[in-house]
């Protein structure tokens, strides 16, 4: 065998060596970048999925602060509204003609004589010309109200307020729950 033949087997077996480790090589690389892809993918999708979560957790919370933002906003203008006819109750109660004040001053007198007995009457300044005391009863002086009566036992240790505000008071207290319903029901 020539020399010649002996470079040229030499050469051609390199060149197929090169081109084996040029194709291991790519091979590798492809690989390489397979699996990178994969775990780019992976990646995105992780954190696609806890992106995905964290708004849906955003929402959800935006939604419910927003909820309980309109309940408490509809439940202060609820409170504004019962609040409003409580004082107009009070108003037209307070309002009424001194012919019908009279009468009730008397049922009032009546059912305290009842209770209490002699006893000292109460009432604001403007009601104090409507007042007629039975035998027994004395003026206690004047409270500050927008009418009604307060009575006193004589030894000045059982009160009973039948003032306008404590009567609407009573009567809201009992019935709020069929007021709201009649209202917002």
């Amino acid at each position: 065998m020539s020399l010649n033949k002996v470079v040229d087997e030499i050469l051609r077996k390199g060149e197929e060596k090169k081109a084996e480790v040029i194709r291991a090589g790519e091979h590798e690389r492809d690989e390489l970048i397979a699996n990178a892809g994969k775990r780019i993918a992976e990646s995105r999708a992780k954190a696609e999925g806890a992106l995905a979560s964290a708004i849906a957790q955003m929402e959800q919370q935006e939604i419910s602060s927003a909820e309980l933002e309109s309940k408490k906003a509809l439940l202060m203008a609820r409170k504004s509204m019962m609040d409003l006819l409580k004082e107009r109750a009070l108003s037209r109660i307070a309002g009424l003609p001194p012919e019908r004040r009279k009468k009730l001053y008397s049922k009032l007198t009546a059912k305290a004589k009842k209770e209490l007995g002699e006893c000292y009457v109460y009432s604001n300044k403007a009601d104090k010309a409507l007042l007629s005391l039975p035998p027994g009863f004395r003026p206690g002086g004047t409270v500050e109200c927008s009418g009604g009566l307060v009575f006193e036992s004589m030894d000045r240790t059982v009160r009973l307020d039948y003032r306008f505000e404590s009567i609407l008071d009573d009567v809201w207290n009992e019935d709020m729950r069929k007021i709201y319903e009649m209202l917002f029901g």
